[in-house]
């Protein structure tokens, strides 16, 4: 202890020492520069200072007040992040808290942190009255912000207790008044400031800015800025509000001006590079633009009009994944923008990413604020998707949104030309004429195909997007466009050679490669197609939408399902925060029937994209699919919250409810989605399927029979009413409902049923008359093969249930479950070829249960009893719970001469008593080991 004392003491004696010593050597010239510094900042002579300050510091980092200064002047000049860095190295130096604290205070609020500031300033008391003010003010406008009106008025109490007419104090209960929508009493006290100070810069501004925007005086507002100009001449906020104004009405040269000026007085500050970046982007200097902007985001990095110009002029540079990039920012920090979304919608255009453009257009029209510029995007995004209806659809509704939009009148000739007849052929001359005038912009030519395409006349789409190709010579999309309609011609030749000059333009072009990949998939070549994946994928590495066009690929040739997994998941890892693969990813899993897998690649997805609520439907349906019924009900009403009109959410709520047992809960939910949208049959469905659970059939029939009124030339409530009848057992009834729904669209799922009607009905020559006449007309439908195969196989016909399964295999070589079958049927009938397609059933979907379990069968039939106990451990590894695999594994180890092993696994079945129907089995077999 004595040692630690005394070396405090040495180290405090050093430090007043060299203290001292700094004072002798350099007091008297640190204090010239000082005051020299605070005399300029009193004439506005700020670059002059800043130098000054700046040279201090050089030599004595540690000098507090030159901190101090230095910070007030980063305040004033529009840096708050830099102020709140030298005010806090000035505080740390020891400079009274009176002078640093209110004016830090204030640098946190400019940042925008008012909960820091709160948090960080709420319970500090300052001695001096003036300080005291300050500080409480900030603190006041801090709760303002915040919304909490009452807090903010006990700060400004304080203040004008700390200092009674607080000019700052009562500016801000002028606000506060002005938020109450008292805006006479908010003037009032204004002119009250100003009767005292008649030059008070903040008293001022804001009565301009209450005529402005109260009372929309612009004049009395313009009068009231240039008189704070006129006592303020660096006044940047009074400059601000000059520039708008004038911009607002039209007058672009005197705000030019205007802004000439404010580069004289602030040069560096935020809203001046703000106007200087605008006027750049509307000269075209877009390289201007981005480094103007660039410089605001040093200082703002979360200034969204920033962002929002840093990414349009991004676009208009071609820059689409920069583009992205800060507009994506912006509208993380408000969502609401409006304009930011537009041109990232207009982004995805240009980067062939359609879909994400009506994603990110999607929020506007959910909120119903889809104005005619949004839905006319929206209309190109679905003409580059090749979807002319849903095109036509946008435009037609752009032109209803704002039918005086100059911007929008090409929507309104789209609109017209939908109708057909005269007006339509006079809407498409409007098209052409506003196309031929404009021989910049591209709408109107879009437009222009879209209506030929929907109106199926095919030369003339060709010969618009001739037009269109002027106007975009080096541009893909012409080129793409004119290939999807030789397609539509059956012109394969020539849509090829048309995909291909528009790779000639963008090696890199997805929708081209896309294109050509499909047309080789079409005609019998997939590795063809693949080969061409492949290589585009090697010039452009990065293309998540490539790498997943090869999973698909993949998918559609009968790769295994692990081998699409590894693909979907090299395209994540080439754009992580991109829902599409994730989504792909869980949906294979799912099909694949390996739902644990499906659960961890949701979570991952909603771990990186928490507010994707196609990422939260997602994962609610791979956690149903898992089992985990209680955390799929709240995932799901986490979404059904979020999306409360979207009446698929609330379908998945009900499902998950069912679930979950609680099937009133379940049949409100099916009843919200009806609300939602009165049609949908999916909603239908669910609450006669929970009626039938609930026994309540007429309930049932009810549904199913105002579903036929509603849609009485759909098949779908006629299905229903079938599937009614026939859990009851009323078959004629049922064969009745099932002919019906027929006549109105004939399915292989409706065939089925109605065949199982008959025969449960005892009509057999019916029955299969039914069967040959659907067979006869659908000689490739592998699925009805399929179910004749199974109806074979209850009836035990195993040689007819086996040709009907090698049917399937010739139709669909890699139809698994086919495969797996026709190795049963061999295998129990002591043929030998079994283990052989039993391994092919497993090749192609490997790691299943039911598949290893028949591979294990067939290894037992030829005698390989120790690779059948092997893949049936395997088997019941993946189904723990099934007894009967248990079983056939005791039977297995019983064959192969492990007698102790055997009586483990029946000793096991023995426990489950009459929750297992093979004790009869388990017992005899007990008696053999």
């Amino acid at each position: 202890m004595v040692i630690m004392k005394q070396m405090r003491h040495s180290i405090w004696g050093t430090v007043a020492v060299f203290l001292l010593l700094a004072t002798g050597c350099s007091g008297e010239s640190e204090r010239t520069i000082l005051d020299s510094a605070r005399n300029n900042i009193e004439k506005k002579n700020n670059k002059a200072a800043t130098i000054e300050l700046k040279n201090l510091l050089a030599k004595n980092p540690n000098a507090g007040e030159a901190r101090f200064l230095m910070g007030k002047l980063l305040l004033n000049s529009g840096d708050p992040v830099g102020a709140a860095v030298e005010l806090r190295k000035a505080q740390d130096l020891m400079v009274a808290d009176d002078s640093v604290v209110p004016e830090l205070a204030r640098a946190v609020l400019m940042i925008g942190e008012t909960q820091k500031v709160i948090a960080q300033f709420s319970d500090t008391k300052l001695a001096k009255g003036r300080a005291a003010a300050d500080l409480n003010t900030t603190l006041a406008t801090a709760h303002a912000v915040q919304g909490d009106a009452e807090k903010a008025q006990q700060f400004v109490a304080r203040a004008l207790q700390a200092e009674p007419l607080y000019a700052p104090a009562m500016i801000v209960q002028s606000r506060l008044r002005a938020a109450a929508n008292n805006v006479d009493g908010a003037l009032s006290l204004l002119d009250e400031v100003l009767a005292k100070e008649p030059t008070n810069e903040q008293a001022g501004v804001f009565k301009a800015e209450l005529l402005l925007a109260r009372k929309r005086d612009i004049e009395g507002a313009l009068a009231a800025y240039r008189k704070v100009l006129a006592d303020h001449p660096g006044s940047v906020v009074s400059h601000t509000g000059v520039v708008n104004l004038l911009v607002a009405e039209g007058k672009t040269d005197e705000a030019k001006g205007h802004v000439a000026l404010m580069k004289k007085v602030a040069p560096n500050h935020p809203d001046t590079l703000y106007f200087e970046a605008r006027m750049a982007f509307n000269e075209n200097d877009f390289k201007a633009t981005r480094e103007l902007a660039g410089r605001i985001l040093k200082m703002l990095p979360n200034n969204v009009r920033a962002l929002e110009l840093a990414g349009a002029a991004e676009y208009r540079m071609k820059s689409y994944a920069q583009a992205e990039v800060l507009l994506g920012s912006a509208l993380k920090l408000n969502p609401g923008l409006r304009l930011p979304r537009q041109i990232l919608a207009q982004t995805y255009l240009r980067s062939n990413q359609p879909h994400k453009t009506i994603e990110i257009l999607q929020p506007l029209f959910e909120k119903g604020q889809g104005d005619g510029v949004s839905l006319a995007l929206a209309g190109e995004a679905y003409l580059q998707m090749g979807d002319a209806k849903r095109s036509e659809a946008a435009f037609r509704a752009a032109a209803k949104s704002a039918p005086g939009d100059p911007q929008v009148q090409t929507s309104v000739a789209v609109a017209k030309a939908a109708q057909g007849g005269l007006g339509g052929s006079q809407a498409l001359a409007e098209l052409e004429a506003i196309a031929a005038e404009d021989k910049t912009r591209s709408r109107a030519d879009l437009a222009m195909i879209s209506a030929r395409l929907l109106q199926n006349d095919l030369p003339g789409a060709l010969k618009a997007i001739d037009a269109l190709q002027k106007k975009m010579p080096g541009e893909p999309l012409p080129d793409n466009l004119r290939g999807r309609v030789q397609l539509l011609k059956r012109d394969v030749p020539a849509a090829t050679a048309s995909f291909e000059a528009a790779l000639a333009k963008d090696p890199k072009y997805f929708p081209a490669i896309a294109s050509l990949a499909a047309i080789e998939l079409g005609v019998g070549k997939p590795e063809a197609a693949r080969k061409r994946l492949q290589n585009a994928l090697k010039a452009d590495p990065r293309s998540f939408q490539t790498a997943l066009a090869l999973a698909e690929l993949s998918a559609r040739t009968g790769a295994s399902v692990a081998d699409v997994t590894q693909q979907i998941a090299a395209a994540i890892k080439l754009k992580p925060a991109e829902p599409t693969p994730r989504l792909l990813l869980v949906n294979h899993l799912l099909g694949a029937g390996d739902n644990k897998a499906a659960l961890s690649a949701a979570q991952d997805a909603a771990a990186t994209l928490p507010a994707n609520l196609d990422v939260m439907d997602a994962l609610g349906r791979a956690q149903m699919a898992a089992g985990d019924a209680k955390q799929a009900l709240v995932t799901l009403r986490n979404l059904a919250g979020a999306q409360p009109n979207n009446a698929m959410h609330q379908v998945r709520l009900a499902d998950a409810n069912v679930l979950n047992e609680d099937t009133a809960e379940a049949q409100r939910s099916f009843k919200r989605a009806l609300q939602i949208e009165p049609g949908l049959v999916v909603a239908k469905r669910g609450l006669v399927v929970l009626a039938m659970m609930d026994k309540r059939p007429q309930d049932a029939l009810m549904i199913a029979r105002d579903l036929q009124q509603s849609q009485p030339k759909e098949r779908e409530g006629f299905s229903l009413e079938g599937d009614v009848e026939a859990q009851r057992g009323n078959w004629d009834a049922a064969i009745n409902a099932f002919r019906a729904g027929l006549q109105r669209g004939p399915t292989t799922e409706l065939t089925i049923k109605l065949h199982v009607a008959l025969v449960s009905s005892g009509k057999r020559a019916e029955a299969d008359r039914v069967a040959a006449e659907w067979r006869k007309a659908n000689p490739k439908d592998a699925a009805f093969i399929f179910y004749l195969g199974d109806f074979a196989l209850q009836r035990q016909d195993q040689a007819e249930a086996e040709r009907h399964y090698r049917q399937v295999i010739e139709l669909q070589p890699r139809n698994a479950l086919a495969y797996n079958n026709v190795a049963w049927l061999m295998a129990t009938a002591g043929r030998p070829g079994a283990v052989a397609m039993a391994e092919k059933a497993n090749e192609l979907l490997p790691e299943r249960a039911p598949l290893l379990d028949t591979l294990a069968t067939a290894l037992a039939a030829e005698n390989q009893v120790s690779k059948a106990v092997e893949v049936q451990r395997r088997a019941l590894a993946h189904s723990p719970n099934d007894p009967g695999l248990r079983l056939k594994l005791a039977r297995h180890l019983a064959k192969a001469g492990k007698k102790d092993q055997a009586r483990a696994e029946l000793e096991t079945l023995q426990k489950l008593g009459t929750k297992f129907g093979g004790q009869a089995e388990v017992a005899a077999l007990l008696k053999t080991v």
